[in-house]
């Protein structure tokens, strides 16, 4: 093949090969996973119309550098002296696609401008126009210079008239600032092969069929044949896996020590949605994803991890608006404000469910990983913890943009079950229009204008702010179905879930505040003699010292009010109210068990006459005291004088969460002789 070195005009504001490696940074994502989600994407974005299956396949394979580096004008000698024997490959192949159609020989801009094959090779950057695709021409697919040493083969087959082409063509996207680059004589690090037409100074893809077979043979690939079109992209002396751990045998996650199986673990992490899914490609009128990696495809029902099923699950649930298993719970998303032109309409549908080790087969005798790990979840300080909320958001292609975690999208604090994960997917209405006011026709194609080149993230154009609604209005709409109470009807099993499970807050630092008001001081005796008639009971917290790590006592005053029934207990701050334990197992059943409960009582003193002694039950004339322990965990006071009374105590709390806020709290229900309340 003959090489066209990129000019270096200085007048010409061109980018070198490092800028444009530099274009594509994302440090949360490592080069697999680029790699796979753009490829994909761009396949798909491809696919022919009425297509119902798109066909993907990974290969990674060996060639011999001595064999290929020949076709490769001004660098073979480079190639084998730096690369000799057997080399690693990569290609992706796809089928039912369209390929890189367009014009490549004319001198008119505006048909250059609209050929896939131009803005792909030699127009980088270039933004993306078709409906319902993303981010921009080549900027994802500079992932593959980044996996390889930097030399990329583009081969297509495309309808033309009656007939078929095809073109192969080479490119070379390296650092000019590198030492030991490949092509020193490029000083902008950018160079492509093909062949020369009449016109010495524009470079065209190879035709021949019989030269593109010779190529491909060198891989073990061959031609699109008979009716077929598609794009092939071979990458060359790939790069030993690097990601992390990869490449290390002693890695903690398998799918990290190989090719194969880190492409075959990103293909479900960021298309589960999509793959083998005829639900999606009904409602959305896109062809599902059909992949393989060397020879092996992925299928729900076959070999689709764990984690990966269930958000296919979540996806299509929220996509139909209706639960597809008894588990899942689907909430409809709407603002308060309009943004869209049918007011009635949902902003898009929010699909969430509970997950223990079990359906994640973490136990015997499958004994998988962790349902974070799988997303790419490092911490092991998280993925040990186990009550992470993950919630995955996707627009029309079908790709994950992002799994959130423990972050905008969900509630704050523990909401699910210990040891469990809550697992959600958001997914606009994309065909929605917005008000005129917001300068795009449809919610997806503002989401897609929000997608940076990487599409990792939506973040909103300055002073709309719809996607952060979406978050905020998803993390409620998720809130409000765990702390449903009173019955109220949601999708499929929302209610059920609600009755069942608190949404719970975090706890802060102070723990054990009292619920006495602000201001009150029961050590001033004569303050509470002169008001004693009138005042209420209250209690107050005078210091808690930790035992060990599940008890702690509590010292405590409390102010009985006169001739009355008090109760002091235990409550949990919930997202609205406070629940006492009571509350708590009308509310949770025998699912969980209430956070907090009083171990012992020992009473210090009476009106600072000492007592000192522990509680079972205590009568005098004066006052009854009772704990009762098997019951509800509560102390009783019953007051017989005409005055309030002081006493001072000390309680012993067996913490069996530290997971929410507990508080001592008073409550004065009858006035014995004068039946007040």
């Amino acid at each position: 093949m003959r090489v066209k070195i990129a000019p270096n005009d200085n007048q010409s504001m061109s980018q070198d090969g490092d800028a444009i490696l530099r274009s594509l940074q994302n440090k949360n994502l490592g080069t697999v996973d680029l790699m796979v989600r753009e490829s994909l994407q761009n396949s798909l974005d491809a696919t022919l119309e009425n297509s119902k299956v798109t066909d993907v396949e990974f290969k990674i394979g060996n060639f011999i550098c001595e064999d290929l580096a020949p076709h490769f004008e001004m660098i073979s000698d480079k190639l084998i002296e730096k690369f000799p024997g057997e080399q690693s490959f990569l290609a992706i192949s796809d089928r039912n696609t369209s390929g890189l159609t367009g014009d490549f020989k004319s001198n008119d801009s505006k048909l250059l401008n609209a050929s896939n094959f131009q803005k792909l090779i030699f127009g980088i950057g270039k933004n993306q126009e078709q409906e319902g695709a993303g981010g921009s021409w080549g900027i994802g697919k500079t992932s593959y210079f980044r996996i390889g040493e930097g030399i990329v083969l583009y081969y297509t087959r495309i309808a033309v008239g009656n007939g078929y082409e095809e073109r192969l063509i080479a490119s070379l996207i390296e650092s000019p600032k590198q030492d030991n680059r490949l092509f020193k004589k490029s000083e902008r690090g950018i160079a492509w092969w093909g062949e020369f037409g009449d016109d010495k100074d524009k470079l065209f893809p190879i035709t021949d069929h019989a030269c593109i077979k010779e190529i491909l043979e060198l891989f073990g690939l061959e031609n699109y044949d008979s009716g077929e079109t598609g794009t092939t992209i071979l990458v060359p002396y790939l790069k030993p896996i690097d990601s992390g751990n990869f490449g290390d045998e002693n890695s903690d996650y398998p799918w990290e020590i190989n090719y194969s199986d880190a492409i075959s673990m990103a293909v479900q992490r960021w298309y589960c949605p999509r793959i083998w899914n005829d639900k999606y490609s009904e409602k959305i009128n896109n062809s599902q994803l059909h992949c393989k990696v060397n020879g092996v495809g992925i299928h729900p029902q076959l070999n689709m991890e764990p984690t990966f099923k269930i958000f296919q699950e979540l996806y299509t649930s929220a996509l139909l608006g209706k639960a597809m298993t008894t588990d899942i719970n689907v909430e409809k998303i709407t603002f308060p404000r309009a943004i869209m032109k049918n007011t009635d309409e949902a902003i898009g549908y929010v699909a969430f469910c509970e997950v223990d080790r079990k359906k994640l087969s973490m136990i015997e005798p499958d004994n998988k990983k962790s349902g974070l790990a799988y997303i790419g979840i490092k911490d092991k300080a998280k993925i040990e913890k186990n009550i992470s909320k993950v919630v995955a958001y996707a627009r029309k292609p079908g790709m994950v943009v992002e799994y959130d975690v423990d972050g905008d999208w969900a509630p704050r604090g523990l909401i699910q079950k210990e040891d469990h994960l809550l697992f959600g997917f958001f997914v606009p209405n994309s065909t929605g229009e917005l008000l005129e006011k917001f300068k795009y026709d449809t919610l997806e194609q503002y989401l897609r204008a929000t997608e940076n080149a990487d599409h990792a993230k939506w973040v909103d154009d300055v002073g709309i702010g719809i996607i952060r609604r979406m978050k905020s209005y998803t993390a409620k709409a998720i809130n409000e179905a765990f702390q449903n109470l009173t019955g109220n009807d949601h999708t499929t099993e929302t209610s059920a879930l609600s009755r069942k499970f608190g949404a719970l807050l975090m706890p802060p630092k102070n723990f054990g505040k009292t619920s006495a008001k602000k201001g009150s001081d029961n050590n001033d005796k004569n303050k509470r003699h002169i008001d004693s008639r009138n005042r209420n009971s209250d209690i107050h917290v005078t210091e808690s010292i930790p035992i060990d790590g599940e008890n702690v006592n509590l010292s405590f005053k409390a102010f009985i009010k006169r001739k009355s029934k008090s109760t002091i207990f235990i409550q949990v701050l919930t997202q609205d109210q406070k629940m006492d334990k009571v509350a708590w197992n009308k509310t949770m059943g025998n699912t969980i068990e209430f956070p907090i409960k009083i171990d012992s009582v020992f009473l210090k003193s009476i009106d600072e006459h000492e007592i000192n002694c522990s509680i079972d039950e205590y009568d005098s004339p004066d006052l009854e005291v009772s704990f009762k322990k098997d019951q509800t965990g509560i102390l009783e006071v019953v007051s017989k004088v005409t005055t309030g009374i002081e006493i001072e105590g000390i309680m012993k709390l067996k913490i069996l969460s530290n997971q929410y806020l507990p508080s001592v709290a008073i409550r004065s229900d009858i006035n014995i002789n004068e039946g007040e309340k």
